[in-house]
Order: C-alpha cells, then sequence, then structure tokens
C-alpha cells in the first residue's frame, strides 16, 4: 500500500484492469481512491511469508492475467546487530520468498490459458551492492533477480513473460529521512514511485509481449549496464 504498490496500482487502474490487491492489512483505502477512476478493486489482507495465505488469495482472484509482487521491507540495522539471524529470515521470507509462494500459485492458470504477465520488482541494492542497504535486502533483491532469470525459462513455453524492475532510491515511506547522496546519481534527485511504476505497467501490457527474463534498470544513471 505504500510508495511503489500505490502508484502501481493507480497506474494498472489507469490501463483499465481490474485488481486484487494485497497487503498485511487489506489495503482499502487505497481500493477506494481507485474506485473513483471507474475500478473495481478488491482489497485482501494476505501475510506474504505464508505461502497458504498466498494461495488463498491466488485461489480466490480467480483467472489472473498479470501478477506484480512489490512486497518488500528493508530494516535499516547492522548486520553484526544482536538478533540479526532473525531479521534476516524476515527480509528473505517478505522480498523473496513470497515471491516464490506468488508465481507458484499463479503460473498453473497462467499456462492453462496459455497467457501472463509477471514483474518481481528488484533493486539497484540487487546488481551492485544499493546505496545505502544492508546485506540482507541486498541479498534478497538479488535473489530476486535470479529468479525473474529462473522462471522466464520456465514460464516462457506457456506463453508467461516474467520480467522485473530495478529501481534506486524512491521517494517512498521507506526511504524517509534516509541519507541519500545524490551526487551519486546523475540525475541528482531519487525517482518518484511513478517513475518507477509506469515501467511496471509497460511489462503487464502488450507492448512487452516479446520481453522476458529482463529486469529494467530503472535508477536514474546510478547503473549502467
Amino acid at each position: 500500500d505504500g510508495g511503489i504498490g500505490r502508484a502501481t496500482a493507480h497506474a494498472l487502474a489507469a490501463q483499465g484492469a481490474s485488481l486484487v490487491l494485497a497487503d498485511r492489512s487489506a489495503p482499502r483505502e487505497l481500493a477506494e481512491s481507485l474506485g473513483d477512476s471507474g475500478a473495481e478493486p478488491t482489497a485482501v489482507a494476505c501475510d506474504l511469508r505464508s505461502r497458504a495465505d498466498v494461495e488463498a488469495v491466488v485461489a480466490e482472484a480467480g483467472a489472473i492475467d498479470g501478477l506484480v509482487y512489490v512486497a518488500a521491507i528493508c530494516p535499516w540495522d547492522d548486520w553484526r546487530d544482536e538478533g540479526w539471524d532473525d531479521i534476516f529470515d524476515d527480509v528473505l521470507a517478505v522480498n523473496l520468498r513470497g515471491a516464490v509462494f506468488a508465481a507458484r500459485a499463479a503460473m498453473p492458470g497462467m499456462a492453462a490459458r496459455r497467457s501472463g504477465r509477471i514483474v518481481l520488482v528488484g533493486s539497484l541494492a540487487g546488481k551492485q551492492g544499493g546505496l545505502i542497504a544492508s546485506a540482507h535486502y541486498v541479498a534478497s533483491k538479488g535473489g530476486l533477480h535470479a529468479l525473474v532469470k529462473w522462471l522466464a525459462q520456465r514460464g516462457g513455453p506457456d506463453n508467461i513473460t516474467v520480467n522485473g524492475v530495478a529501481p534506486a532510491s524512491t521517494a517512498t515511506p521507506m526511504m524517509e529521512g534516509r541519507p541519500v547522496d545524490l551526487g551519486r546519481i546523475p540525475l541528482r534527485r531519487m525517482s518518484a514511485p511513478e517513475e518507477i511504476a509506469w515501467p511496471i505497467a509497460f511489462l503487464c501490457s502488450p507492448a512487452a509481449s516479446y520481453m522476458t527474463g529482463t529486469v529494467l534498470d530503472v535508477n536514474g544513471g546510478v547503473y549502467m549496464a
């Protein structure tokens, strides 16, 4: 329900998508705000660390044309902190394992219809270590980028495309008050959530029908490859 997820919901609703919005608490306020555009989204609560929860949401949604996995947590801590092992496990559970659960639940239906779009939201941190992120976040996003390629190989024969986006620092609640060195960003600013949302919407659209296994760099020029 935060920055990139909220902006992506608005971008997809503007393209006429019927949305199921899942978060730890059902994002009803977001769903109501989208209703003004003529969309009729459904808001549901889901613990993405729970395979049973994820599978239940996917089953209840019915035929799914596109899956966007935006969920992430990024604790600002030190990997030498007491109790860090438990935090590491939680970050991997939300940022990476939940994406596996969601894709595994959605792909059989997509395969049966021979059509599907999956977009996983990674990070600059997963490509080159990021600007200020901690080890657990970096590891989870690097794993997510690898998962994009693994899923793309398996989804391709059933006309399921799997892609990702890798933002740098974005002006979201997660980044509020964080010391980002804008001098390291060629565009000299953080991205707005909408600047990540529209590339996601593109990857969900027919315009990206021959793209799969790609992680788009949307980072203001921090990382160029």
